[in-house]
């Protein structure tokens, strides 16, 4: 499943029924959390869904965050890996340009970049990228997804500040393609995981 921040859950859901891309409730929920220091906080979520017909095995959400004080904690956002964030993500389809449509829509970016690997979207958060399987198998060296039902997620791009601290901490379950670091699919429960230099 892809999610996104959105504008709202009750204004994306209402959006993606005007456009015909999901006429779901949306769906809300909330837990307790702790902080580091192991102290109580709630968080809870409201989620608004979208369906692209052309991609039936892949799920698609905006979530909207009611305490993101309690959720976005500093001290969680560190990693050995030396990861900083999230540079994107990677689908696999036949043919890119049929999921244009529903991208823009979903996304709320209108403005899509088209080259000989697909298609790109950029939004606030990270690009979505939409590549052939030839165009995936070049770039990551990994085999994609099968898509015979349709578009599927097959990667997920990490952006990092040091390679070197990253390659280190990965040691031999990463192999080197492009300047990337890339876990395969296999190992990573079915998506390959990218890691590549921060503003690349």
């Amino acid at each position: 499943m892809l999610v996104l921040e959105g504008k709202g859950a009750a204004a994306d859901a209402e959006a993606f029924r005007a456009a015909q891309i999901g006429d779901f409730d949306v769906f809300d929920f909330e837990r307790q959390g702790k902080r580091p220091d192991g102290a109580a906080v709630k968080v809870a979520f409201s989620l608004a869904f979208a369906q692209d017909q052309r991609a039936p095995d892949t799920g698609f959400f905006t979530c909207q965050q009611h305490y993101p004080e309690n959720f976005w904690n500093p001290a969680f956002q560190k990693h050995a890996n030396g990861v900083t964030g999230v540079a994107g993500v990677v689908f696999v389809a036949e043919n890119p340009a049929d999921h244009h449509i529903f991208l823009s829509a979903f996304s709320g970016v209108r403005d899509l970049k088209s080259t000989s690997s697909g298609i790109t979207i950029e939004t606030p958060r990270g690009e979505i990228q939409v590549m052939d399987p030839a165009a995936f198998r070049l770039h990551y060296a990994a085999e994609p997804p099968d898509v015979s039902r349709g578009m599927r997620l097959a990667a997920i791009r990490f952006a990092v500040g040091d390679m070197q601290t990253t390659r280190a901490a990965l040691g031999a379950n990463a192999a080197e393609r492009m300047d990337k670091l890339i876990v395969g699919p296999k190992a990573a429960h079915g998506a390959a995981l990218v890691f590549e230099r921060a503003g690349r």
